[in-house]
């Protein structure tokens, strides 16, 4: 057999072999059917019927068509420009066009909302036309603002009631409203405008859903949506449309569309699914016992016997308990996480219903509308376990309160509350108590609770105080910056930030609270912390008068300000700490122009609890004396043995700095010479006053700050660890009063010295001889009953070489190439073992005072 042959057969046997198929299929359809056109009779009969159950239970025919680029006549006596069969509903629904021009919804040839037509019930967000399932009438139009969130009354025009929402609520409104505010099968037709994506949760959109949409959860901001449904559609059978926003403009394309639909819009679910489920009657399962519910004896008559439990951690379930049985916890009665709500009876005093809202994951209309359903008398235990507060509402926060809650306002993450009140009840009640978590999210201790509950509440007038306080803004600031742990231990973080009010009546109205208090903060915030602490725990002092003039490097700094209440400034960056100082003076005297004085704290002080107290018994001195130009708080030799009378103030020629008051004269002084004098040295080393000539600080033989421990680096190590690191004498006690103030005039301060001196015995210089040498310790003064005075030679009025020297022998501040502290015309004053030294040199006024038969300390 050759190819063509070959060829030939094979399509022989094919054709043949389909010729047998044929005739087999015609027999089996004569068979069955009695031939092939009563067969396709029958099929067509089949799609006939199927067609027509899709339409009743599938959904009712529709037509849809985009009006965009067509002409539609919008008139009312045409139907809106649409035409519809018999049994189909007519609709035409267009977005708003960006935020200038409100949107349009017409149905059954009747405009119900347009820009001339009801535009002040619309607005931004979802635009809601409202249709009855039965008569088929435009019942509502409603406006929720899903962008910026609300609610306000509505308003009645005609047979359609209008509500507007204000921004007050957020989408809780259009929640309540799709669950509750709806009868079953009625219509919605929704018009965006501007836009409606910001403000619409999760829980809203489920919402939607449950009206026949699919497309929700892809509007995002500014997109243009349609859409009509039903309540209970299944979703994806809406008729809904979404624009998006493309990302070159501002807003997404106007959606204009128009059409016919037959009801029902599609198949039709029950939302029972999706309603609260609540518990009552023979559905009340009882738990175990627990008598007299935790009580330790059993409520008199005409109450019952109620316990609370809030859970402990994740580890122990909460607990309602009512007349000696756990009624509902984790296993019973679907109790667990954020809200178990059981109501009593106020006649039997016995549950009638319960409820379980789980607020962390689900919005808080269903306990709202539980709540609201309630009637007057009836008794509600709550316990909130785990996490309440995530998503509850205002809304739900503001109704608890009409039942006598004073606490729910404070709920936040993971904190755990539990409550007895009463609707319609008067003031707030007893029985509630809420327990606050860690600011990191650590769990909160547990709460008990165990009441007998009689059938009328009575509420106190005054909302209690919590048993626990809680710092909101502190907590956030503390979730926000790192590295405060003892700012922001959470055994702390709820401690309140309070001022001290003046107990000396002397002092009250002084003139030292109005004074501005500068606080120039360095690098270290922990120590920053402290210096506000012991700023605000000062009796009498202002918040509003205490600024922190921070470095922009640290706007952290200006939060802690704002936490204690103080005010705050920005200042340039600076690279050293006296730049910041000398911004920190320029921007004082610029931001308070009216103040005669300043206060100036720098870095990493502690303030005394009598700083300003201090301060301001050396107030009208300060004031009287033009040779004063400052009252420091703090003393160069304030050592634990060379200070310790806490009346004893002192007039020196140094300038200590650290925490002072100063003259508004001096202070501009320092401010216009501060680049030269201060800028690369800080006050302990000198600063210096231009233009001021002779001039003295007061300072006390107590310091009034505590200057934290401060290292040197090279030359200065021995200086500064001299200065800061040995053992300080600090007042820390309340305010006492300053001894012989008068005598501090520059007059009667020479007066007063020379007096003081005269009557001093003289201190043999034969004791002194091995201690300057260092062989020997400082000397004991302890039996000798007066003051000392210890003179020495001096080669001129500038030669303070033995001066240093017994400085150093006595323990006071005096670096080897540089001159002692503290001197007021050459003479160095100090308490040293409960008694005055004075070190008089030979070319002082004061050493005229000295015996003639007097040693002094030679020179070498």
């Amino acid at each position: 057999m050759n190819r063509m042959q070959a060829d030939h057969f094979g399509q022989h046997y094919k054709s043949s072999e389909e010729s047998k198929m044929f005739r087999a299929l015609r027999r089996l359809l004569v068979k069955k059917f009695g031939g092939v056109k009563r067969f396709l009779f029958f099929v067509t009969c089949v799609a006939i019927i199927l067609y027509c159950l899709h339409s009743i239970f599938a959904g009712g025919s529709r037509q849809i068509w985009d009006v965009q680029g067509n002409t539609l006549n919008m008139s009312v006596d045409n139907g809106c420009g649409v035409e519809c069969p018999p049994d189909h509903f007519s609709f035409y629904v267009r977005t708003g066009e960006k935020n200038t021009v409100k949107p349009t919804i017409c149905f059954q040839g009747k405009i119900v909302l347009s820009p001339d037509v009801n535009a002040k019930s619309s607005g931004r967000g979802l635009n809601i036309a409202l249709i009855d399932g039965k008569q088929f009438q435009v019942k509502e139009v409603k406006q929720f603002d899903t962008y910026v969130h609300g609610t306000q009354a509505p308003k009645r025009t005609d047979k359609i009631i209008i509500t507007a929402f204000d921004t007050k609520k957020g989408d809780n409104d259009l929640i309540r409203y799709l669950k509750k505010g709806i009868p079953d099968d009625w219509i919605v037709i929704i018009a965006t405008f501007d836009e409606a994506a910001s403000g619409l949760r999760t829980d809203a959109r489920k919402w939607l859903k449950l009206y026949g949409s699919s497309l929700i959860d892809g509007m995002a901001f500014r997109d243009s949506f349609v859409m009509v449904g039903q309540r209970g559609l299944l979703e994806g059978h809406a008729i809904e449309y979404i624009n998006k926003r493309d990302k070159s403009e501002d807003y997404a394309a106007v959606l204009e569309k128009a059409g016919c639909f037959a009801m029902p819009l599609g198949p039709l679910g029950s939302l029972q699914v999706a309603l609260p489920e609540m518990l009552q009657g023979k559905a009340i399962a009882l738990g175990e016992a627990l008598p007299h519910c935790g009580r330790s004896s059993q409520c008199p008559k005409g109450t019952v016997s109620v316990g609370t439990f809030t859970g402990f951690e994740n580890a122990k379930p909460p607990y309602i308990c009512v007349n000696g049985r756990i009624i509902m916890s984790e296993n019973l009665n679907k109790g667990g996480r954020g809200f178990n709500v059981v109501t009593l009876s106020s006649q039997s005093l016995q549950p009638v219903t319960l409820m379980h809202a789980d607020t962390y994951t689900s919005d808080s209309t269903d306990l709202e509308l539980y709540l609201e359903a309630l009637v007057n008398g009836d008794i509600v235990i709550a316990v909130v376990a785990d996490d309440g507060a995530k998503k509850l509402s205002n809304s739900a926060r503001d109704l608890l309160n009409t039942f006598g809650s004073g606490f729910i306002q404070n709920l936040r993450f993971r904190d755990v509350w539990y409550f007895v009140g009463q609707k319609g009840m008067e003031g707030f009640t007893t029985m509630e108590e809420i327990s606050y978590a860690g600011y990191d999210g650590g769990w909160p201790k547990q709460l008990k609770g165990a009441f007998c509950v009689p059938r009328k509440l009575s509420g106190r007038k005054i909302i209690p105080d919590p048993e626990f306080f809680r710092f909101d803004e502190r907590r956030e600031f503390c979730k926000k910056f790192d590295g405060y742990p003892e700012f922001c231990d959470p055994a702390y973080v709820d401690d309140k930030l309070k001022t001290v009010g003046v107990a000396d009546k002397v002092l009250q109205g002084h003139a030292i609270f109005d004074t501005p208090l500068i606080i120039v903060p360095g690098l270290n915030h922990n120590a920053l912390v402290r210096t506000l602490e012991t700023t605000l725990m000062q009796p009498g002092i202002k918040q509003n008068n205490v600024i922190i003039m921070w470095d922009e490097k640290f706007p952290e700094h200006a939060e802690l300000a704002k936490l204690f209440g103080f005010k705050n400034a920005s200042l340039p960056s600076s690279t050293k700490y006296m730049e910041q100082m000398g911004h920190a003076l320029k921007e004082s005297v610029n931001i308070f122009p009216s103040a005669d004085h300043f206060i100036v704290v720098e870095e990493e002080l502690l303030l005394a609890p009598d700083f300003l107290s201090f301060l301001a018994q050396c107030f009208s001195t300060l004031n009287s004396d033009p040779t004063l130009l400052a009252v420091s708080s703090w003393n160069f030799n304030g050592f634990e043995k060379t200070s310790g009378n806490r009346g004893i103030v002192y007039r020196v020629e140094e300038f200590p700095g650290m925490g002072f008051l100063v003259k508004k004269k001096a202070m501009a002084a320092l401010t216009d010479s501060f680049p030269q004098c201060c800028t690369n040295s800080r006050a302990w080393h000198g600063w210096k006053f231009e233009g001021e000539g002779h001039f003295e600080i007061l300072m006390p033989d107590v310091s009034r700050v505590f200057r934290q421990p401060f290292h040197g680096i090279g030359q200065e190590e021995v200086f500064m660890t001299d200065l800061f690191l040995r053992p300080r004498t600090t007042s820390l006690e309340q305010p006492s009063p300053l001894q012989d103030l008068s005598s501090l005039m520059e007059r009667e301060y020479e007066m007063y010295l020379n007096n003081l001196i005269a009557g001093c015995t003289v201190f043999p210089t034969a004791n002194l001889g091995q201690c300057i040498s260092g062989v020997e310790p400082p000397p004991d003064l302890s039996t000798e009953k007066h003051c000392l005075a210890i003179y020495f030679e001096q080669a001129s009025s500038l030669d303070f070489v033995r001066l240093g020297e017994i400085s150093r022998c006595f323990g006071l501040l005096s670096a080897r190439n540089l001159r002692p502290k503290n001197l007021h015309n050459g003479m160095l004053r100090f308490w040293y073992q409960e008694r005055h030294i004075f070190l008089v040199g030979s070319f002082t006024p004061y050493y005229k005072n000295k015996p003639a038969e007097s040693d002094a300390v030679r020179l070498p």
